[in-house]
């Protein structure tokens, strides 16, 4: 589906790189988009390719980076500008924080400014990126609400092409696919056209693919209390591994932190951070409790969202009266004591 709405863009009279020297190609795709480490994980480099078309402020991209070889890239984050990603062929892993995100052709991805990120991609991966400054996603926000100044917004990453937001999302790309002969807009009538373009598909990001300040673009009558409650802590518990701030979890749940808050010292007597480092501290002791865990248990806190192993460790035992070692201890002591019932049994 990705790669026919770009099937006749003549992407190949825009060509920037084209060659099979990565040391060629690298600083030069590093100077239109950003700088970034790059690592070959097999295989070998045969073809580096990265075609640039203007649309007014926005550049429509097709990047064909390390082609003939399983890569690894990080560009750590982007510098003043969201980056639309959409792979055409192959296979690439984003990672965002502590998620993982399988990306295709049947699926989207949107990266804001400022949001660490790096990703693994197959050496057959290609991809269009269409950019879009920060200062249009601003113009587009300030125009929305009536504000003089915009907050910093970061989007969902994940736009499947199934959701409702590629469904708004599409028609604007074939838009845009229809201005790219514009180039930068040779009049006036043509660079108010393309303005006009880039603004567009701005407001249709910010009123259609979820993001940290959706809430205050949709005004809704709170919804009740527990009700609230129980889709921030299924929110919680579905992502309990990943970094996540309080403002996070009130923009799912369509509400402003301090509502948020409120919600849950209410009904539950504590903070949804609280709440969420009790539900964490649960699943590492049942971890710990299983047979056959037998991984280290820094790794283990860490895979339910703790970095801090000293921080974890004073709270395992003001929470469970015993340390993660102690915890561990016993379970083994239960697995030795079962294998020695079944050895006499037998």
């Amino acid at each position: 589906m990705i790669a026919s709405l770009f099937a006749q863009v003549p992407f190949e009279q825009h060509r920037v790189v084209d060659t099979a020297d990565f040391d060629e190609a690298h600083p030069l795709v590093c100077e239109a988009l950003n700088s970034c480490r790059f690592q070959v994980l097999r295989g070998k480099i045969t073809h580096n390719q990265l075609d640039i078309l203007p649309c007014g402020n926005l550049s429509l991209m097709k990047l064909r980076y390390g082609n003939g070889a399983d890569m690894s890239v990080d560009p750590s984050s982007l510098n003043g500008y969201y980056l639309l990603v959409l792979p055409t062929k192959g296979q690439a892993e984003f990672y965002f924080d502590r998620r993982t995100i399988e990306v295709s052709p049947q699926g989207a991805v949107l990266i804001s400014p400022g949001r660490r990120f790096h990703f693994k991609a197959s050496h057959d991966y290609e991809q269009v990126l269409l950019r879009l400054n920060r200062s249009a996603i601003a113009d587009a926000w300030c125009r929305l609400t009536a504000q003089e100044c915009a907050p910093d917004i970061c989007f969902d990453a994940i736009i499947p092409v199934s959701a409702a937001g590629w469904q708004a999302l599409m028609p604007m790309l074939q838009w845009v696919v229809r201005c790219m002969h514009l180039g930068q807009g040779q009049d006036v009538a043509q660079a108010a056209l393309l303005a006009q373009t880039e603004m567009l598909l701005a407001t249709t990001l910010l009123l259609h693919q979820p993001h940290s300040m959706a809430a205050h673009l949709w005004p809704t009558p709170p919804p009740s209390a527990p009700q609230t409650i129980r889709r921030a802590q299924t929110y919680m518990l579905e992502h309990l591994g990943e970094r996540l701030p309080a403002a996070m979890i009130a923009s799912h749940c369509g509400l402003s932190v301090r509502r948020l808050q409120a919600l849950f010292q209410d009904e539950c007597g504590q903070s949804p951070l609280q709440w969420l480092r009790a539900q964490r501290l649960q699943a590492v002791q049942q971890a710990l409790s299983q047979e056959g865990d037998t991984g280290k248990i820094g790794e283990t806190a860490a895979r339910f969202g703790f970095t801090h192993l000293g921080e974890f460790s004073r709270a395992y035992r003001q929470t469970f009266g015993e340390t993660p070692q102690q915890t561990r201890g016993k379970s083994k002591g239960r697995i030795a004591q079962a294998r020695q019932r079944h050895q006499s049994f037998g």
